[in-house]
Formats: structure tokens, C-alpha cells, sequence
């Protein structure tokens, strides 16, 4: 089911018995667009750096998910807006969560949130931003039953500081995945003659971080700040799935892609079509 209601675009899908699940529409539009209104009446407070947000026991529970989900990542560099596409999906999945289906999806631009009851398996297909369509790899999730899926890189819908065409990340919320994807891609961050910046109030006014230089242009880049710049997003990935941030993740750049996943029972990469011509180096 595909509902939009404002800026938002969400599609919910859900399973019971291994048949598709009917929702009842007009309820989860007047719910997302509660949860919209109640984002845009907090406004002033998520364009905010996340270290300067002290007490959030007034917010609603929106803006509660966006302000914890950045904290837990950094919040020194993000602010709660850095997980706004997840927690609206987060939010949308506990307003479903009592009905009675065994999977529920709710995808919120990419950015999505699962209930997957029976533990059945789930396939991930890895998109990348930079070009139409998906890579040859996919994530099979095993036996896990929540969960969330998130997406950032240059050229979607977002500014970045980094360079990634893409980086996924699964987690345990879509709010909690949202905010580590924004913050891995910024760190993929390299100085370099191909690559131009401006600041992010020059292309948007309203952003949430004005003075934030973002990255406007890339152009070809060398193999070593491919590979330097990969390095630097999977060694903070590492650092988030060690401290329990992240489940894992994988970051894509110029034909090039790098993980976290290895040796886990419920999160496999897989190649999902070994005769895909623009092969990703992995």
C-alpha cells in the first residue's frame, strides 16, 4: 500500500499466513500526518546539533527517536533531522504493530522498519544511489524478527559531507540505521581536487546545517582515495558494530564496496547475480 501525505511518501506492506495484509488507509494517513505535524512543531529544537538537546521528555515520540538515535551514533556532528525518514518509519510500524499480521515493512523512502514475527528469512537487494536500479549483491537476514534498513550517499536525497555512492545499514530501529548511514557517508570525507564543496546553506536555506560544508560535485576519483576514503567509513562501521550501534553495514563507492559482515549466522552477504556486467569489486 502506497500513502502519501505531504512531504512524505510511505509504502506498508504486511504478510499474515504468507498472504498479503489489508490496512485500514485513512487510519495511517491521519496517523502520519499527526506524526508529521508533530515533527514540524519541533522543529527549532531537531535543526539543533544533538548535544545541545539536554531534556526531550516533553518532545513527542517522534522526535524523541530522532533525538536518541543520533545521540547513541554522535552527537557531536548530527542532528536529530539525520533520523527523520527512520523514525517516522519506526513510529508507523508500533502504530501497526498490534494488527494481526506476521511481517510488516514500513519503507519510508528506503529507509525502512521491520516486524518479521516468524523469524522468516528476508532479502535485502543493495541499491545504490549513483545509478538506477540495484548492485549484484543482496543482505539475507536470518530468524530476526526486529529490525531496521537505512540508506545514505551522495546524490540522494540528503546532503552529505562524504563521498559514498551509498551506504546501508541494518540496525536495531529504522531511526537508529537512519542516523548511522548519514554519519558513516560523512565519514568517507577525503580532501581531494576532484571533489567540491560549499556550504549547505548555499543550495538549501532551510537546511538543518547551515555551516556544514556538504559535497556538491565529485568528479573521477584515483583508486587510492577510493580506497582511502572506504577505509575511513569501514573503520567507523567497525567502531559502531562494536559498541552494538550497528548490526553491520556496506559502503559503496565507484565500483568498489567494502563491509562489516562476515562470520554472522543471521546477516549474509550473497551474490545475487554473478552475471551482473558492472560488478562491484568487493
Amino acid at each position: 500500500m502506497f500513502i502519501e501525505v505531504g512531504p512524505a511518501s510511505i509504502v506498508v506492506k504486511g504478510e499474515r499466513d504468507g498472504q498479503p495484509y489489508g490496512f485500514h488507509r485513512e487510519r495511517i494517513e491521519k496517523r502520519l500526518q499527526q506524526i508529521l505535524e508533530e515533527i514540524k512543531d519541533s522543529l527549532p529544537l531537531l535543526k539543533q546539533k544533538a548535544y545541545k538537546i539536554k531534556k526531550t521528555s516533553s518532545l513527542p515520540p517522534v522526535a524523541q527517536k530522532m533525538v536518541e538515535a543520533v545521540k547513541m551514533v554522535d552527537e557531536e556532528t548530527l542532528t536529530p533531522m539525520a533520523a527523520v525518514a527512520g523514525a517516522v518509519s519506526d513510529e508507523i510500524r508500533e502504530f501497526l504493530a498490534y494488527e494481526a499480521c506476521d511481517y510488516l515493512s514500513i519503507n519510508n523512502g528506503g529507509d525502512i522498519s521491520i516486524l518479521n514475527r516468524k523469524g522468516k528469512d528476508i532479502h535485502i537487494g543493495v541499491g545504490d544511489i549513483g545509478k538506477e536500479g540495484s548492485i549484484p549483491y543482496r543482505i539475507t537476514v536470518h530468524t530476526m524478527k526486529e529490525f531496521g534498513v537505512a540508506t545514505s550517499g551522495f546524490g540522494g536525497r540528503s546532503f552529505t559531507l562524504g563521498i559514498a555512492d551509498a551506504v546501508t545499514v541494518l540496525s536495531h530501529t529504522a531511526s537508529l540505521a537512519d542516523a548511522a548511514a548519514t554519519f558513516l557517508c560523512n565519514t568517507t570525507y577525503i580532501e581531494s581536487d576532484r571533489i567540491i564543496r560549499v556550504k549547505a546553506s548555499e543550495i538549501n536555506p532551510l537546511t538543518d546545517i547551515p555551516d556544514d560544508f556538504v559535497t556538491y560535485k565529485r568528479g573521477k576519483l584515483s583508486e587510492k582515495d577510493i580506497q582511502r576514503a572506504l577505509e575511513q567509513g569501514l573503520a567507523s562501521a567497525n567502531r559502531l558494530k562494536a559498541i552494538d550501534r550497528i548490526f553491520d553495514a556496506i559502503l559503496l563507492l565507484d565500483g568498489q564496496m567494502v563491509s562489516t559482515i562476515g562470520g554472522e549466522k543471521n546477516i549474509v552477504l550473497e551474490v545475487e547475480n554473478g552475471s551482473e556486467k558492472n560488478s562491484y569489486h568487493h
